[in-house]
């Protein structure tokens, strides 16, 4: 469950990043695109077929129309004699023959486009022989099941010199197939192909086979173009990205190629001078804090030469507390500067043996931790700061309570380690408050109880300065529960 979660985490992750948005953008648009003008191409290719199918379709109207009444005009013994001489002629663009009934055939399969094209003949057919026609049948059928005459002979059987013009059987065309009863009660018969595209009456076909794979590879040829296309463009907003992760790790890192699109340039050349502001006031804030320290440590070394010669001993201890309290606040501001700023290389840190450290500490005191941390577990990380920022959090817990439990785990994004004591917790209202400077909830209010209430800001800096996340909860039935997330680089 926890593997489908991530994967879960990082699909939204990738749609909800620049790179998969403008992915999905550029490559709907192209396959949109491209599948619109494949219809549109389709649309007028089968359109032209339509047309040139209506013009032949009424040619062999007129040419039928011409044969009715040439044929009606001849003696009724001279109309096989015209026929057999045409077929030994070669032929011609339709197949004649003169039957005393009318031919049964099986007809293909019903459409819209053989519907017109059939109303389309019959409608020519009457034009030109007006109120002289009587009943006409007209239909499509295959040649290899097409009976030509009344004793069952098939198209497909008759010799290849009387219909060499207009028989295709691989694969079978339709035929164009026309009947009609002339004046002598004959039925004159006419069949022929339909040009220049023989196949059109079977309807249409938007996407044969052929089409499907040419189209899919053209789609995926388009899709990984785009890919690379978009990974090329948002490059420069991914060097940007981990930039600016990288900071949040070390202020001190190589400024950003100002390279790419306009906006990405400007953007990058922002970044960098945010970079050299956070440095400059970075660097002015040690000056500051240096100049304070060694400003206010002379006059309190004086105050305490002259607090010795005060004669009264109630006077001088409570000079001496003040002064006391006083060093102590200096001394926490500088902790404080030096856990925000963090100059320490990145090594390798074993946690188990860190901890087991602090536990040792902690032992002295009469305190108990209990450690739940597998050896080899490990983080890349500053040794120095992260050790501080957990001694902080576990003296932090023990000082609230009797016990502290430290729980270690590697979820192979990061490292996640939580820190829980058994002492009364944090009123609700003031979580938001414990990592706020010089804070401390603890019920006295008294800062001769000990600390500054600066360990869990230091705690919080360390933990930002790894580009990690620290959060704070009351547990149920314990105390504080502090879990620290800290992502692998």
């Amino acid at each position: 469950m926890a593997l489908l979660e991530r994967l879960r985490e990082r699909g939204q992750a990738a749609v909800s990043s620049l790179f998969g948005r403008l992915l999905v953008v550029v490559v709907t648009s192209v396959i949109s695109s491209f599948l619109l003008a494949t219809f549109i191409w389709i649309y007028y290719i089968q359109s032209g077929k339509e047309a040139d199918a209506v013009s032949s379709v009424q040619d062999l109207a007129t040419a039928m129309a011409s044969t009715v009444t040439y044929f009606e005009a001849l003696p009724r013994e001279f109309q096989h004699i015209i026929i057999d001489q045409q077929r030994n002629l070669g032929g011609s663009r339709f197949f004649l023959s003169v039957n005393t009934e009318f031919v049964e055939y099986e007809a293909i399969r019903e459409n819209p486009l053989k519907r017109r094209l059939i109303e389309t003949y019959q409608q020519t057919f009457r034009e030109r022989l007006g109120q002289r026609v009587g009943d006409i049948s007209v239909d499509f059928a295959y040649p290899n099941a097409l009976r030509v005459f009344n004793t069952g002979v098939l198209f497909s059987e008759l010799p290849s010199r009387w219909v060499q013009n207009n028989l295709v059987m691989n694969p079978p065309a339709p035929v164009l197939v026309a009947q009609m009863q002339m004046e002598n009660g004959d039925w004159l018969y006419l069949a022929s192909l339909m040009l220049p595209d023989p196949y059109v009456a079977e309807g249409v076909t938007l996407f044969t086979m052929d089409q499907v794979i040419f189209t899919g590879i053209l789609l995926v040829i388009l899709m990984i173009s785009s890919w690379f296309i978009v990974r090329w463009l948002t490059r420069p907003m991914r060097v940007l990205s981990h930039a600016a992760m990288a900071l949040g790790r070390d202020i001190h890192q190589k400024p950003v190629p100002e390279t790419g699109t306009f906006e990405v340039r400007q953007t990058a050349r922002a970044f960098n001078i945010m970079q050299r502001r956070i440095l400059t006031f970075i660097d002015d804030r040690d000056l500051l804090f240096s100049a304070i320290s060694h400003d206010l440590k002379t006059p309190i070394t004086r105050l305490r030469l002259r607090a010795e010669l005060l004669e009264d001993d109630t006077v001088r201890d409570r000079l001496n507390g003040d002064l006391n309290e006083l060093e102590h606040l200096v001394q926490g501001a500088l902790e404080l500067a030096r856990g925000t700023d963090i100059h320490e290389p990145v090594t390798l840190i074993r946690l188990h043996p860190m901890l087991e450290a602090i536990q040792e500490e902690v032992a002295v005191i009469g305190r108990t931790v209990h450690l739940e941390v597998s050896p080899a577990v490990a983080y890349n990380g500053k040794s120095m700061a992260l050790k501080r920022c957990l001694s902080n959090l576990i003296h932090n817990a023990v000082f609230y309570g009797r016990e502290a439990w430290v729980s270690v785990e590697d979820t192979g994004e990061g490292v996640t380690i939580v820190v829980r004591d058994d002492g009364p917790g944090v009123p609700e209202d003031k979580l938001d408050q414990i990592f706020d400077p010089f804070v401390r909830l603890e019920g006295s209010r008294n800062r001769h109880t000990g600390g500054t209430g600066l360990g869990m800001t230091i705690a919080r800096n360390i933990v930002h300065s790894h580009g990690g996340e620290i959060s704070v909860r009351n547990a149920m039935g314990h105390g504080l529960e502090v879990t620290i997330e800290l992502p692998h680089e």
